[in-house]
């Protein structure tokens, strides 16, 4: 009867998938906010980015705000990434529980691009500019409230305030996430979340649609110490599909060795075949948490992402 139940969820999610491509066949082009696009925590990104199905910590406000519900404890975490160039990023989360089966979260994700020419059409010097861009998350997910539906079957929905800023030129806008995490047994999960939905936006008088995307993720555990996920990102807009599978390994539930690859990247427009790669490790003790990932981007250069956490 389970399996039968899998396989419901799995042609339902597929076939959701063939609608909206279709539903957006006419409209694909390129989408605005697309700092919403880049992982951030040090964690999920070692793992290649497949995390939908795994998240039970903070991560979870950015990759799916139903795994709250499986968040043991308070948990605070920040974390840093070095892009390329001047391009430096980060992000600031906090999530709780509120009772046995509410849960809430709120993290800040920040993307600056500094030191930027300014020329006019006569390619004459004008100085510097800088661009900023932020996102506010607010989630709340419930473990229960779905019983009835489906047992043990988490949901979750987060609020984004967004803003950008280049020059002098600034643009808000606000979207939704809703996400979905079912433990089908003890070893085996399913998640299923749609980020960004919003009606776009806009610059002076130029509209973009934010990047909506379609991420069903997978997880499981072949023993205790061990996870492999998948996740399967389809951005319907920009008709671009990330495929992303990942391992995580703990010895003594001190110490993790992560890896992962997401499948989807141009590698030969960037240079090199390892664009994809993620890899990384993680240290906990006392409740204190530190996570790090390396994510090579080709000729574009390496990328860092150092995530420092608490739990109390």
């Amino acid at each position: 009867m389970k399996k039968i139940l899998y396989f419901c969820l799995a042609v339902t999610f597929y076939f959701s998938l063939f609608t909206f491509h279709c539903l957006f066949a006419n409209g694909l082009g390129t989408t605005g906010a697309q700092f919403l696009k880049i992982g951030m925590g040090a964690r999920p990104l070692a793992m290649g980015g497949a995390f939908g199905a795994v998240a039970d910590d903070v991560n979870s406000i950015y990759y799916n705000p139903a795994g709250l519900t499986r968040v043991e404890k308070s948990e605070v975490c920040a974390t840093f990434l070095k892009y390329f160039e001047d391009v430096n990023a980060g992000f600031l989360g906090y999530v709780t529980n509120v009772d046995k089966k509410s849960y809430i979260g709120a993290g800040l994700t920040y993307l600056q691009v500094g030191n930027m020419e300014r020329r006019d059409v006569n390619e004459t010097d004008l100085g510097e500019f800088n661009a900023t861009d932020m996102a506010l998350f607010l989630n709340y997910a419930n473990s229960k409230i779905a019983n009835s539906v489906l047992e043990n079957l988490a949901i979750g929905g987060g609020l984004k305030l967004i803003s950008q800023e280049i020059d002098t030129e600034k643009a808000f806008t606000a979207a939704l996430d809703i996400g979905t995490f079912y433990p089908a047994d003890k070893k085996l999960s399913f998640a299923l979340n749609v980020q960004n939905i919003s009606y776009g936006i806009k610059f002076v008088n130029d509209k973009d649609p934010l990047p909506l995307n379609i991420k069903f993720g997978a997880a499981y555990k072949p023993m205790d110490d061990l996870t492999v996920a998948c996740d399967l990102d389809e951005y319907i807009i920009d008709n671009k599909l990330y495929a992303s599978l990942g391992a995580e390994y703990w010895i003594k539930n001190m110490l993790a060795l992560r890896a992962g690859y997401k499948y989807g990247y141009d590698t030969k427009a960037l240079g090199n075949n390892l664009v994809g790669l993620g890899a990384g490790a993680g240290f906990k003790l006392w409740g204190f948490l530190i996570d790090y990932a390396f994510v090579p981007f080709g000729d574009l250069g390496d990328t860092h992402r150092v995530s420092l956490g608490v739990r109390f």
